[in-house]
């Protein structure tokens, strides 16, 4: 009797298991196609999307050629449970799939639309955390910024306050008001206890007009002028940030499991998931000095 008691509670553990495989939620990933090196990206952030989904996976490329209708028939097919969109194109198409579907945003610098996801701009509190560790005489930030920023640097403001920092904030319209706003901005800075913020902004941190100037500037002035732009900390900057592509992939997935299962509200967020990029020459000349300890959690430092 115990031996056909035990037959039954396996058969029916079996059973029970194998409704739940197949019942798995599906999640369909839009990305775009696109060349080295740019494509290593979307594989990191997909591997990491894998890790915390590994079944029920439908990955769907986005070609240019592409015919948009026959693509979303396709995609309506697979009978996705929850979507992630990546990048510009994988966007676009998920615009046309059926809005009862839970859907979030990465790897694109997102600002609040409506629509949730996760921003590739860097979270102002983890670039303040590391302010704090790579130059903790720093008691106020500055920081030119466009109006899209604006949601940021409430953000920003908010970590300031958290963390004992000042945040220095000033909004323009244009490169001409960006170039004008920091001739009257640099000089009032105090080197010994103020640093320079640039947000990922096409206008106030331009590569052409506006960094060159705050490169030299920082170094004649042995100001602290750190990046949320991942090249910066190569061209002289204290330090930046770049995004962990894996923790972003997993942090999406589990966005979007919230959104299914109603355990989450849609929003944007900025990206926390970020590596630390260091120059070592910059800190030298700022008489700075990290341990080995500290040097473990530089993910890279310049100069090579």
């Amino acid at each position: 009797m115990k031996s056909t008691l035990l037959s039954l509670n396996l058969f029916i553990w079996l059973l029970l298991g194998s409704r739940t495989v197949s019942a798995a939620e599906t999640l369909l990933v839009l990305y775009p196609d696109v060349p080295a090196p740019y494509a290593e990206v979307f594989e990191q952030i997909i591997d990491g999307i894998r890790q915390q989904h590994p079944e029920s996976l439908v990955l769907q490329k986005i070609r240019e050629s592409d015919d948009q209708d026959r693509l979303l028939r396709n995609l309506n097919a697979s009978a996705p449970d929850m979507v992630i969109a990546l990048g510009k194109r994988g966007y676009e198409i998920s615009l046309a799939l059926p809005t009862s579907l839970p859907l979030v945003i990465g790897a694109l610098p997102l600002s609040p639309n409506g629509l949730p996801g996760i921003s590739l701009l860097a979270d102002p509190g983890v670039l303040f955390q590391s302010l704090r560790r790579l130059a903790p005489s720093i008691k106020r930030v500055a920081v030119v910024y466009t109006p899209g920023n604006e949601w940021l640097m409430d953000l920003a403001e908010q970590q300031t306050e958290k963390q004992g920092l000042t945040l220095i904030r000033a909004q323009v319209a244009d490169l001409k008001e960006a170039v004008s706003r920091y001739e009257s901005l640099l000089p009032q800075l105090d080197s010994a206890e103020d640093a320079l913020w640039l947000p990922l902004d096409p206008v106030t941190a331009n590569e052409q007009v506006i960094l060159p100037r705050l490169l030299q500037y920082s170094w004649d002035n042995d100001l602290v002028l750190f990046s949320s732009k991942p090249v910066h900390a190569k061209r002289g900057a204290l330090f930046s940030t770049f995004p962990n592509h894996q923790e972003l992939g997993r942090s999406l997935t589990l966005m979007v499991q919230g959104l299914l299962h109603k355990k989450a509200d849609p929003e944007v967020r900025p990206l926390k998931e970020l590596k630390l990029a260091v120059n070592l020459r910059t800190a030298a000349h700022l008489g700075f000095e990290y341990n080995t300890q500290q040097q473990k959690n530089f993910s890279l430092t310049f100069p090579d």
